[in-house]
């Protein structure tokens, strides 16, 4: 008894000794000013009274866990041995936390007018700091004591009292486990096969129920409600769509257009070609394109190939050997698709004071010619020159 309050006599002088230190710190401040009205301070020491609080409470504990009847017996083997140690260790820990005292009383003169955080000078807050270290250190300890009086075999035989947790593919099938079948197992042998009642597995339950919650939205919202499009109503706006960005992207890409993909412009855009036509082309090949200093529009023969292809490519490249200039520097590729469009349309209209043709026939579907047919029979056999 007399050891138990010689003990707490000695902790609670370690734990006041910081602030008798802080106090005569303060008393020699030249502003004789009090630590407690300042904020850092105030919040530091708010912080080391938790702490105490938790080693008292953690103290308590391990004083209520050393009282039972197996620790008393451990604790008397050990108790003669522990005397000594304790009491050098106490004064060994009194000596330190003096001597820090005694550079405290060294070095407030000194300190006053030395860097300050947060209104507190730095010997009184790394103090503090180290103090709050020391605690929590403390705590640590304490905890470790207090875990590590519990018997390993304590342990182990709390674990094997607890059931076995499933896992939640055993949690998803809820299969009975074989030791426990005899419970489930019906009245029904067929030479000699019983037969058990196991339920269904929650997975195909869960996902039944699902089905079903679907169907009855799915009815709501397609069938009841109407907010949701049937299927031949989608097929319908999906073409909408789909119809609308190609003309979206045909308007976007229109620029993009060559001899190798251009194609049969119709309606509008063959206005806009008859326009440019006669802006640009009619002095070369008149209005109608009956032609002038230029080639016959409207007959069948063409100089440089009747395609559209080919009317485009004439257009963009031109042909300066021939007074055709290239128009690619002058018009977009749209308005040259238009323009060859348009050339197009006049294919036999027989405009009166057409020019003469010239070029080759040309013919929309004409087969190619068969560059490997054989025009004779080389291989023939020549007649007997002998007879």
């Amino acid at each position: 008894m007399m050891r138990h309050t010689k003990n707490k006599a000695i902790a609670a002088g370690l734990l006041l000794l910081p602030v008798f230190g802080f106090a005569q710190e303060a008393g020699s401040a030249p502003d004789h000013t009090s630590y407690f009205s300042n904020a850092l301070f105030n919040a530091l020491l708010v912080l080391i009274i938790a702490l105490l609080i938790v080693i008292i409470a953690l103290g308590q504990t391990l004083r209520n866990i050393a009282g039972s009847d197996y620790l008393i017996d451990k604790a008397k083997e050990k108790d003669e041995k522990n005397k000594h140690q304790d009491t050098i260790r106490n004064a060994g820990l009194m000596l330190l936390l003096f001597s820090g005292l005694s550079m405290e009383a060294q070095n407030a003169q000194a300190s006053a007018d030395s860097w300050r955080i947060g209104g507190l000078d730095m010997l009184t807050f790394y103090s503090m700091i180290a103090f709050i270290v020391l605690e929590v250190i403390l705590i640590i300890i304490l905890y470790r004591l207090i875990t590590g009086f519990i018997k390993p075999e304590l342990r182990a035989s709390v674990q094997a009292s607890k059931p076995k947790e499933k896992t939640i593919f055993e949690k998803l099938n809820a299969s009975v486990d074989i030791e426990k079948e005899h419970d489930i197992i019906l009245d029904h042998d067929y030479d000699g096969i019983r037969e058990l009642d196991n339920d269904l597995p929650p997975w195909w339950k869960y996902g039944f129920y699902l089905t079903i919650t679907i169907a009855v939205i799915y009815l709501i919202n397609f069938h009841i409600t109407g907010t949701g499009d049937l299927q031949t109503e989608e097929y319908r706006k999906a073409i909408a769509q789909a119809k609308a960005d190609v003309a979206e992207y045909m308007k976007n890409a229109a620029n993009n257009v060559d001899e190798t993909n251009v194609k049969q412009l119709e309606g509008a855009d063959i206005e806009s070609g008859k326009e440019l036509f006669i802006a640009n082309c009619a002095a070369c090949h008149g209005k109608a394109g009956q032609g002038s200093v230029g080639p016959n529009l409207t007959d069948a023969y063409w100089l440089h190939g009747g395609s559209l292809a080919d009317i485009f490519k004439t257009v963009k490249y031109g042909w300066v050997d021939k007074g055709m200039k290239s128009w690619k520097e002058d018009l977009s590729p749209m308005q040259i698709a238009q323009i060859s469009s348009f050339i197009r349309t006049l294919a036999g209209t027989n405009p009166p004071d057409g020019k003469s043709p010239q070029g080759d026939l040309y013919q929309e579907n004409a087969a190619p010619a068969d560059s490997l047919a054989l025009t004779k029979d080389t291989l023939a056999v020549k007649a007997d020159s002998l007879k």
